[in-house]
């Protein structure tokens, strides 16, 4: 099942599948308004929810429930925006800008990286914006720090439009970036540069996600829109746990999938004994994103930065192929994707 764009239409969509006795799994690949909704209804039931792209706090409970969160979460921050800091730029000096506009949005980001300091290189300053106030301040404080790194937290892509714009203007040199929550049309069209940590894969792109998107370009005739092979491996996890011994019962299902790791075409499967939440460090499903011509494009995974990524007079090198692919995805072929405002 893709959620609905609405609650009402998430419920609804929900128990209408439930309700169907041969139905063992739901996938929940909508937004955060719509799969938040579709919890409670399969928890009832004892339906496995497999959600694959919502982010949202109205989800962290779902370790209590019958669902699995099979994505990376904003809760450890940018994560390969942060190992691309760590292992590539390696900045003097980074400020973390948490914008009060939505400031629950920012604050995994600003705690992960100064409460948990997930950021080990330089030192580490953050700075508040207000509620509806412009950045010309912010800007204004980097120019005398000019190759500063900057994370922005915060999700609203106007707000980090205007960002942008006001570190354009005062002359910042320093790597930006932020997650995937800023891709909106507004701020890929004042983002070019920016560095965006991401859930999802460019399957067109990746090495090891083309098989898929050939196979999906030939049925549908288009190319895989974001997350469509996160939602086929959802697929593929399900039925490898109901194909295991004890997996083919609704109620016994997710306890499969928690058994042992399972590698995926996006990510590894693996979950922590305790909060039941994915791990994220070894082949956690993170991306990394560079805007460019109002476009994010597909640079690397986050276990490749660092190794096949490096960066050379401000700008990245040819991002090589895993060993054993037979191509590289240079920084100018990449294949691309508008934002989403969902």
């Amino acid at each position: 099942m893709q959620c609905h764009h609405t609650a009402a239409g998430s419920t609804a969509a929900a128990g209408r599948l439930v309700a169907a006795p041969e139905v063992y799994a739901v996938i929940g690949a909508g937004t955060n308004t719509a799969v938040p909704a579709a919890v409670p209804v399969c928890t009832e039931a004892g339906v496995c929810l497999l959600i694959t792209r919502a982010d949202t706090d109205a989800i962290d409970v779902t370790n209590t429930t019958s669902s699995l969160i099979l994505r990376s979460t904003r809760t450890p921050g940018p994560g390969s925006l942060v190992k691309y800091l760590n292992r590539v730029v390696k900045p003097a000096r980074t400020v973390v800008v948490h914008d009060l506009t939505d400031a629950e949005e920012g604050e995994a980001t600003l705690r992960a990286i100064t409460v948990y300091r997930t950021l080990e290189v330089g030192t580490v300053h953050a700075t508040e914006v207000a509620k509806g106030d412009g950045f010309t301040d912010v800007a204004h404080d980097l120019a005398a720090h000019p190759d500063t790194a900057v994370i922005f937290a915060g999700g609203i892509p106007d707000r980090a439009a205007a960002c942008a714009k006001a570190l354009t203007a005062a002359g910042h040199r320093g790597v930006r970036g932020g997650d995937e929550h800023i891709l909106g049309t507004s701020f890929l069209k004042a983002g070019t540069g920016w560095w965006i940590s991401t859930g999802y894969c460019d399957a067109a792109t990746d090495p090891r996600t083309r098989a898929f998107a050939a196979a999906y370009r030939s049925r549908y005739r288009t190319a895989p829109p974001p997350w469509a092979a996160e939602a086929y491996d959802a697929v593929r996890y399900a039925a490898h746990g109901i194909a295991a011994p004890g997996g083919d019962q609704r109620v016994s299902l997710r306890a499969e999938l928690l058994r042992e790791p399972w590698q995926g075409i996006t990510r590894r499967y693996s979950y922590e004994s305790q909060t039941q939440y994915l791990e994220t460090g070894q082949d956690g499903g993170w991306f990394l994103y560079r805007v460019d011509g109002a476009k994010a494009r597909f640079v690397a995974r986050h276990d490749d930065i660092g190794k096949n990524l490096q960066r050379s007079s401000g700008a990245p090198s040819p991002v090589s192929a895993p060993t054993g692919s037979r191509s590289g995805v240079p920084l100018g072929h990449q294949s691309s994707w508008p934002g989403s405002d969902s």
